[in-house]
Order: structure tokens, then sequence, then C-alpha cells
């Protein structure tokens, strides 16, 4: 399957269930749901700024002139995976909801699925540029390699 269906399908998928489950077990406004919130916005506007940063086109490797590798890019390969995985989390936080934050914690494991599916198509496309690039930046936390 190629990286940019599984995407599509995935982010939907796992932003309707997130929601969905924290919406039907909704807890009390809490300081933790004002925490919630600000996450929600702070993570939306960064994931709006990394996402203005790509082509008009950008499902395939191959719609990129180059390879980005600066800016939020040269802290983790998948900085906007990274805001949108922060963004769907301050849902059942914003929403006090122990089914959501379960439902994200099992979400987990898409996430990495796409960024294999996705990496494997990146080595193919950039070659060794692509492999230098992940050996000095990590995936998704942004803490560099020693």
């Amino acid at each position: 399957m190629k990286s940019y269906v599984f995407r599509k399908v995935f982010i939907l998928l796992s932003y309707t269930v997130i929601t969905i489950l924290s919406l039907l077990s909704l807890g009390g406004f809490t300081v933790l749901s004002l925490i919630g919130v600000v996450i929600f916005v702070i993570s939306a506007v960064v994931a709006a700024k990394i996402h203005s940063m790509f082509p008009d086109r950008h499902d395939r490797p191959e719609d990129f002139k180059e390879l980005i590798t600066d800016g939020p890019y040269a802290y983790c390969r998948h900085p906007f995976y990274l805001s949108l995985m922060v963004n769907q989390l301050s849902i059942p936080i914003m929403l006090t909801s122990w089914p959501g934050l379960l439902a994200y914690m099992v979400l987990l494991f898409g996430w990495y699925v796409l960024i294999r599916l996705e990496e494997k198509e990146l080595i193919e496309y950039w070659g060794d540029s692509y492999l230098e690039y992940m050996r000095k930046v990590p995936a998704i936390l942004p803490f560099r390699r020693k």
C-alpha cells in the first residue's frame, strides 16, 4: 500500500475514533481540560505552519523539489506527524476522557506503520541522502542523537 493512501485513511479514522470515544465519555471541565485546549490550539497552529512548507501537491516524494531537512525537519524527520499526534492527544485531555486516551494509545501503532511505509518510499526515492538524514535526525521525538 502506498503511504499517501494509508495516511489519508488513517488520519481521518484516528481523529474520528478518538473524538467519538472522548465525546461518549465526557468528564467534567477541569484545569486539565483547559490545558488540553491550549495544547490543541498550539499543535494545530504548528501543524498548519509545517504544512505550509509543502508544495501544493505533496502526496508522493516526487512532488517535492528537494528533501526538506531544515526548519522543524532539522529536529525530527516527521514534525508534521508529531504535531498531529500531539493534537490528537489533546482531544481526550481536553474532554477528560479515559476511553479517548486509551484509543489514542492504541492508535499510536498506526502512526508507526505510516512512518515506516513513508520512509520506505523516501529511501527508494531519495536514496543515500535520506539514509544519511535518518542517521542524523530522529524520526519523531526531537532529541539529538549522540
